[in-house]
């Protein structure tokens, strides 16, 4: 049984300081960002991805020559024992932090303009991680017994040696790593679910076509449908749903916080602790953030550029996203300007014979072109964004942000490379030459960058549907969904699951839920949209759970464990008495201790998220309501299903009929 109300008039858009077009709504939104992906096959597409497999392949020749000579082909040497591995590692795990921050830091503080970057940015996180992750898998220069350097027993009894970098820097990767992805992948979810409807609407789109003589059927379409709904995890996007996911959101978005800045400044903070000259200064950690997050939010500016060209994406990623994104680099060049200029004058000023030969070994010695690299590629161009024309130019954003990357590489080579090849005696001093092996290793790991970002490009959701929807204030198409609704002979005799009802508006719907709440009609009341519904949500009562307090617990028990294993280790199972260190250097074992606790967080929110909301489930009877795979696109779908012997459909029928406000656009009947 059915009926139909007249729609209300619709609401014209609000303006959106041009975060985002007039005229997008819900529906266009979703078309736009799930139909981006075939806009990719194009020859430029198979162009740049050939160049990158291109790339890989130079990267699989320095890999098996690396396994066939050793670590000694990137020309380290004593006392520079750290070359451009580490120069590299360091260079990519700067840009994945700073691409995190500035998604976790746009998602806590509610800014408006994270709707086109955020996705952006923590794709960029992904995939510079995965190129720096690299490094420390193939420095151990027999990968395939990698799990030597794990805590597992063993015949000899040996322990990894918690005191070294090196493990600080497996257990680091593998922490960004699980909370970037736990991000990444939540945030996704909801999109996912869109891409399995818009698929499975295309399939069934072939299917009538091909009945009626008009196509085909190809397994292809079909295939991808089904592969999207795997990976959605049978996301429907209730109310409850939601509410968690917010929740899941922010938490991870914390998490991601305390794992950057731990990231960062443990590394920094170590060399800091060191005597030798160019780091033994206070200022250091800050200069090393400050210089990440240039390079991470330049490599996201850049991206953002070149997915809105490829993909179409102005409306989303509007001009107004373009000059935000360059007034953020402007000050964050600004202030690496100022660490450079304060390490500078405090050398002339305040240090010693050492900092001093140092200082000018970096400025005019034989490595001096990494400064005059960061000066001219890092510091320089960001001042253009003092005007206008040049933030409004998405050409001249993308080449500063790039730029500002390879002044990036230069930091942290001038740092390391220039300190490491000369101390404070000469016999200790030992040139260091850039190799052809270092080199073709570094432009491995970027063609692996590149052929990910393009893979990327060509299946996923490269802009947050969600969050661009969040600022969308309606959409004026107001038509029913346009699907069949079940007849009163196929429902008289079967079972009904419930009764559903459409509506245009989330205020519609959350009048509606509000109204239907204070009686009782034997049924379990639920919602469903592609937005978060806070109101809705908050007339049904349903608390949205303890995740933050779950990933709390999580984060402090694996934090507490892992220091607990360290200590043991090296105070009584395995100790290795090196430099008269103390036998319980809890200090040493605070960063990866962090790093650990922040990844059993973040694996603690994602399974928590999918645990409450009783994912994955791949079939679900709110399914079968007509029309229901709108409810990821501009629809939203109020579902009461039996719960009792009091559940009467016709007497909820009739109270849907007459809501005094809130009024659906369909009511439906929906059989098991």
């Amino acid at each position: 049984m059915s009926g139909t109300v007249t729609p209300l008039p619709p609401k014209p858009l609000a303006s959106r300081a041009g975060l985002l077009g007039a005229t997008e709504d819900f529906a266009s939104i979703g078309r736009a960002v799930t139909g981006a992906p075939a806009r990719t096959r194009s020859r430029a597409w198979w162009i740049a991805f050939s160049g990158a497999c291109g790339l890989l392949g130079v990267f699989a020749a320095a890999l098996a020559w690396l396994l066939l000579n050793g670590v000694g082909i990137w020309d380290n040497n004593n006392p520079v024992v750290w070359a451009l591995d580490i120069v590299a590692y360091d260079w990519w795990i700067g840009i994945a932090c700073g691409a995190l921050l500035t998604s976790a830091t746009l998602r806590l503080t509610g800014a408006a303009w994270r709707s086109g970057i955020d996705r952006i940015a923590e794709t960029t996180a992904i995939l510079a991680a995965a190129a720096a992750a690299l490094y420390p898998i193939i420095h151990l220069g027999r990968p395939w017994v990698f799990y030597w350097t794990l805590p597992y027993p063993n015949t000899l009894a040996l322990w990894p040696q918690f005191r070294s970098p090196l493990v600080w820097d497996a257990v680091d990767i593998l922490g960004f790593l699980g909370v970037c992805l736990g991000l990444w992948s939540v945030g996704l979810l909801p999109d996912l679910a869109a891409l399995r409807d818009r698929a499975f609407e295309a399939a069934l789109a072939e299917a009538r076509a091909a009945d009626e003589g008009r196509g085909r059927r190809r397994r292809l379409t079909l295939l991808r449908a089904q592969i999207y709904g795997i990976l959605a995890l049978g996301w429907r996007g209730a109310s409850t749903h939601w509410e968690r996911w917010l929740l899941a959101t922010r938490t991870l978005s914390v998490l991601a916080l305390v794992v950057v800045v731990a990231l960062q400044t443990g590394a920094s903070v170590m060399l800091a602790g060191s005597v030798l000259p160019g780091w033994h200064d206070t200022l250091l950690p800050v200069t090393f953030l400050a210089a990440s997050l240039l390079s991470g939010v330049g490599v996201t500016a850049a991206l953002a550029v070149l997915v809105r060209r490829a993909l179409g994406l102005e409306a989303l990623i509007t001009g107004r996203h373009l000059v935000l994104m360059a007034r953020l680099m402007l000050g964050l060049g600004l202030a690496s300007a100022y660490c450079y200029a304060t390490e500078i004058v405090s050398s002339l000023l305040h240090g010693d014979a050492y900092d001093r030969a140092v200082l000018v070994r970096r400025l005019s010695g034989s490595h001096a072109w990494a400064f005059w690299m960061i000066v001219v590629f890092a510091l320089l161009p960001v001042q253009l964004f003092w005007f206008d024309a040049f933030r409004r130019s998405g050409r001249v954003v993308a080449l500063v942000g790039i730029a500002a990357a390879i002044g990036s590489f230069g930091d942290h080579f001038m740092l390391l490379i220039v300190t490491l090849s000369h101390d404070f005696l000469p016999s200790s001093a030992h040139p260091y030459a850039l190799g052809a092996w270092g080199l073709a290793t570094l432009a491995g790991t970027v063609g692996l960058f590149l052929a990910l970002l393009l893979l990327g490009l060509r299946t996923l959701p490269m802009v947050s549907i969600t969050e661009t929807r969040r600022f969308a204030e309606s959409h004026p198409d107001e038509r029913p969904s346009g699907e069949r609704a079940p007849t009163l002979a196929e429902t008289a005799q079967a079972p009904l699951w419930g009764v559903s009802a459409e509506f245009v508006q989330a205020g519609d719907l959350a009048a509606a839920v509000e109204a239907l709440t204070t009686r009782d009609f034997g049924a379990r009341i639920e919602t469903y949209g592609p937005v978060p519904m806070g109101r809705a949500a908050a007339a049904l009562g349903r608390p949205a759970g303890i995740l933050p307090l779950l990933a709390l617990g999580a984060a402090l028990a694996g934090g507490a464990a892992f220091m607990l294993m360290c200590l043991y280790a090296s105070g009584f199972a395995y100790v290795f008495d090196v430099g008269g260190r103390p036998r319980f250097p809890w200090q040493a074992f605070l960063v990866p201790s962090v790093s650990f606790g922040a990844l059993c967080g973040g694996l603690t929110t994602v399974l928590g998220l999918l645990f409450q909301n009783r994912l994955p489930r791949l079939n679900h009877p709110a399914f079968a309501i007509p029309g229901f795979t709108r409810a990821s696109e501009d629809r939203f779908f109020l579902a009461l299903e039996a719960a009792g012997p009091r559940f009467d459909p016709a007497r909820i029928e009739r109270a849907l009929a007459t809501l005094p406000e809130g009024r659906p656009l369909m009511v439906r009947r929906v059989p098991l």
